[in-house]
């Protein structure tokens, strides 16, 4: 037969439980409070959460609208080449500045091309040099550098075209075959043939160079042959 409980166990457990309601809402009471004391951080963690994502998105869009506003500037100087060759090399100077961005890039060869094809060599190598600083050691600066010595192999001083090129020879790169050819080139105007016959036929020993490149470097190897 199940035991009931006594009327002093139905008190006990009636007090117990009216003193659990009174902790809860003690501890309930006193979280509110604290709640409200620093209800204001809160606040002001969610006004900087919100103002760092809309500066994101208004530097993005701006960003994506100056890029937009260039490629149009890079379109009507690109336009200008043939009909006004001074003042679309002015609008590509001024695209050119700090060689950031692939507007930038393309307005830094384009400027060079111009001053090349002027006759211009010393404005075209600036303009490539000028790249090659501003890109640091990427693939664009190599590039610049490269065509800097090709657009002043015939006008520059020797030591300065060489001081260009050996740092793409030294790498093995994809850079390093043309490099290597315009070294010897170099080494031919400085006087040196047999350096220049070293560097041809270190050329000649590599894999996988292109048709043309061997057939190229042949002829000046029999070329630099036939008259030592």
């Amino acid at each position: 037969m199940a035991l009931g409980l006594s009327g002093s166990d139905k008190r006990k457990k009636s007090v117990t439980d009216i003193i659990r309601d009174i902790d809860e809402e003690m501890r309930r009471d006193a979280f509110l409070s604290r709640v409200r004391r620093y209800a204001w951080v809160f606040l002001l963690i969610v006004v900087v959460v919100l103002v760092i994502v809309a500066a994101g998105y208004f530097w993005q869009n701006q960003q994506s609208a100056q890029r937009s506003a260039q490629a149009g500037e890079l379109s009507s100087a690109l336009a200008l080449v043939e009909t006004d060759a001074e003042a679309a090399a002015a609008q590509l100077d001024a695209l050119a500045v700090g060689g950031s961005g692939g507007n930038a890039i393309i307005a830094s060869f384009e400027r060079a091309e111009i001053a090349a094809r002027a006759g211009d060599t010393e404005a075209a190598a600036q303009a490539l040099a000028a790249l090659a600083e501003a890109r640091g050691d990427d693939a664009y600066a190599k590039t610049a550098s490269l065509f800097s010595v090709y657009a002043e192999l015939d006008s520059a001083d020797p030591a300065s075209l060489l001081s260009r090129l050996d740092p793409l020879i030294t790498e093995d790169a994809a850079f390093t075959a043309l490099a290597l050819e315009l070294k010897a080139i170099v080494l031919v105007r400085a006087g040196d043939q047999a350096g220049a016959l070293e560097l041809l036929d270190r050329l000649l020993a590599r894999e996988g160079l292109p048709r043309d490149v061997i057939t190229r470097v042949q002829a000046l190897r029999d070329s630099l042959s036939a008259d030592s």
